[in-house]
């Protein structure tokens, strides 16, 4: 006997989450993954961008340096957890552009932060939209998405100055 099934026989095996998802692609999942990842290029490019622009300012820019480059880390990391989860159901995952259009030019630090914000909510939008249509572990990596650009967003809008109650948003994107 194996340990594979009670029986023995490997070939009667539950194939694995990744196995029967290759097997059986799921386009609408597969493309909201594509959507979250599409969103987070942009985020990893801006993230970097805030930080870069903030970077000279000295001691008055350092929180929001230090919301910069969490931001960028945990688009980073999401990114290679997007592209893993692209790539196990079949699916291309599409590469970042060398370049993107910032929603706020980050000049200084009040617009630095601002466009770290606006940055989180249009991936929060992608990992909401996504929860929908996902299911198992690929849904719990939206869903923590969607609970990180959140507090980001609100970190990055507590720090440019907005009161608590202007800065907590019911769900960012919206």
């Amino acid at each position: 006997m194996t340990a594979d099934t009670p029986s023995g026989d490997p070939a009667s095996a539950t194939p694995t989450e990744s196995t029967a998802a290759t097997e059986h692609p799921d386009p609408a999942g597969v493309a909201a993954l594509v959507t979250m990842l599409t969103a987070t290029h942009a985020a990893v490019y801006a993230t970097a961008a805030a930080g870069g622009a903030v970077a000279p300012l000295g001691p008055a820019a350092a929180q929001a340096r230090e919301l910069a480059r969490l931001s960028c880390l945990a688009h980073q990391a999401l990114r290679d957890d997007l592209i893993a989860a692209i790539r196990a159901r079949g699916g291309d995952a599409p590469p970042a552009l060398p370049a993107y259009r910032l929603p706020v030019a980050p000049e200084g630090i009040g617009a630095a932060l601002a466009l770290l914000a606006r940055i989180e909510d249009a991936c929060a939008m992608a990992a909401h939209d996504a929860v929908a249509v996902l299911v198992g572990d690929v849904r719990a990596l939206a869903l923590d998405a969607l609970t990180g650009t959140a507090v980001r967003a609100q970190r990055a809008r507590i720090a440019a100055g907005m009161p608590l109650a202007a800065a907590s948003r019911a769900l960012p994107g919206t």
